[in-house]
């Protein structure tokens, strides 16, 4: 099985999609009023708060490691 390990530039590529995005949407909102730009700016940041967890998330919520070897 290939390792898979964490790559900044896919991340940043990401994040940078998801700001195009909701920017795209208040820009969609401002210029025309409807609320139907509200679909990607909520979108955006919900995936932005599931990149967030995948990121930074609680690293309080794993048990610590066993003392038995």
């Amino acid at each position: 099985m290939i390792k898979m390990d964490f790559s900044w530039g896919a991340f940043l590529i990401y994040l940078a999609g998801l700001v195009f995005l909701v920017l795209g949407g208040f820009y969609g909102l401002i210029e025309s009023r409807h609320p139907a730009f509200l679909a990607p700016i909520f979108m955006g940041l919900f995936f932005f708060y599931l990149c967030w967890e995948a990121v930074v998330g609680d690293t309080e919520a794993t048990p610590p490691p066993s003392k038995q070897r």
